[in-house]
């Protein structure tokens, strides 16, 4: 008999083990899209769902990054200065952080110098807040990438719409524009609490995909 999951619960399995490893450095140069959208394009909150485990740990470690109260959803207008504070950060974060060579699941900043792409997120989130952005304004992103890896990247809300901090790429870009598919966000208003993606047809396919074939014969798409 095929059994569903509930959503919740399948959220959680997928994140778990899209979020096992990082996704590597792409063999050639990554193709970055042009969506062809107007500016203000954002990425869509869906039905909460359960946090990544390595996340979990993360809060445990660095208990005041998680118990923030809860916040207003925040948009940075996006002067040229504050584009180029993305840029400085994405830039000097991806050369000083060297990439780790066996990904660990837990989540923590690059204290040793190495770091995978849970790293990167969170050094990156680290320094734009030292630069006076925002909490929620950055949020943390799982996506599977191009190849089908769990990735992690830092997704800033700006009136230009949500753009991408990856240690994948070297320049900050929009999220419509990268070949990934996006799985769950850190909520806007509440640091601790996730969110998935709207479309839960997308969840279902994407988990079958991805999770270990003994998971996803037990499930049944919608």
């Amino acid at each position: 008999m095929i059994r569903r999951f509930p959503f919740r619960v399948l959220t959680a399995l997928l994140l778990s083990a899209a979020l096992a490893a990082c996704a590597g450095t792409p063999g050639k140069t990554l193709a970055v899209g042009t969506s062809g959208e107007a500016p203000g394009q954002t990425l869509a909150a869906g039905a909460p769902v359960a946090p990544p485990a390595g996340f979990i740990g993360y809060c445990m470690k660095y208990l005041g990054e998680c118990a923030a109260p809860v916040q207003a959803p925040a948009t940075v207008e996006l002067s040229e200065a504050k584009r180029g504070e993305l840029e400085q950060v994405q830039e000097s974060v991806n050369r000083a952080v060297q990439p780790q060579a066996e990904p660990e699941q837990a989540w923590d900043y690059p204290t040793s110098g190495a770091g995978d792409c849970n790293s990167y997120a969170l050094e990156k989130r680290r320094e734009l807040m030292a630069l006076g952005w925002p909490r929620s304004a950055l949020l943390l992103t799982a996506a599977l990438t191009e190849r089908g890896e769990g990735h992690l990247v830092l997704l800033a809300r700006t009136s230009e719409g949500d753009l991408v901090l990856d240690n994948r790429l070297p320049r900050v870009a929009p999220w419509r524009d990268l070949p990934y598919r996006w799985l769950a966000r850190q909520s806007d208003v509440a640091p601790l609490q996730w969110v998935g993606l709207p479309d839960r047809a997308s969840v279902y396919r994407v988990a079958a995909a991805a999770l270990p074939q003994q998971l996803a014969g037990s499930i049944q798409l919608p």
